[in-house]
């Protein structure tokens, strides 16, 4: 399922740059992408306007980051699904396929981006094979 598609929205992100804006995290191209503008960590928070039920992700990103869900309909008490440290790539994507231990219903997803290999780190897509909890609408 794209971002797009389940009417999600960066409902916060730390930084922006008008040329790479957070809103390229909803794109399911690699080629565009939200970059940090700084010091780390930086973090963005996606926000679905239905609760979605999702057990993998497929993240393309660099270095160290952590993720966080959230079922309730404000953006607080996160829960930690996953953290991570990806080995350094020489400057290419760093591309992460992570399947949970079980489904988790999602209002707000959280990554916090801890470090990177550089001054500036990159998220180009963000995807979920999840479906609405609601209709029950597979995406």
């Amino acid at each position: 399922m794209t971002l797009t598609e389940s009417n999600a929205f960066v409902s916060m992100a730390s930084s922006a740059d008008q040329d790479y804006p957070p809103s390229n995290i909803l794109d399911p191209s690699e080629k565009v992408f939200w970059m940090t503008t700084g010091l780390y960590p930086q973090e963005f928070i996606i926000t679905f306007k239905e609760p979605i039920e999702f057990r993998q992700i497929h993240f393309v990103t660099i270095k160290r980051f952590v993720m966080f869900t959230t079922s309730n309909p404000e953006p607080k008490n996160f829960e930690t699904i996953l953290e991570k440290t990806l080995p350094n790539n020489e400057n290419n994507l760093q591309i992460l396929d992570h399947t949970l231990d079980r489904s988790i219903d999602v209002r707000h997803f959280k990554c916090v981006v801890l470090a990177g290999y550089d001054s500036f780190s990159s998220v180009h897509s963000l995807k979920f094979d999840s479906e609405n909890s609601r209709m029950g609408k597979k995406y």
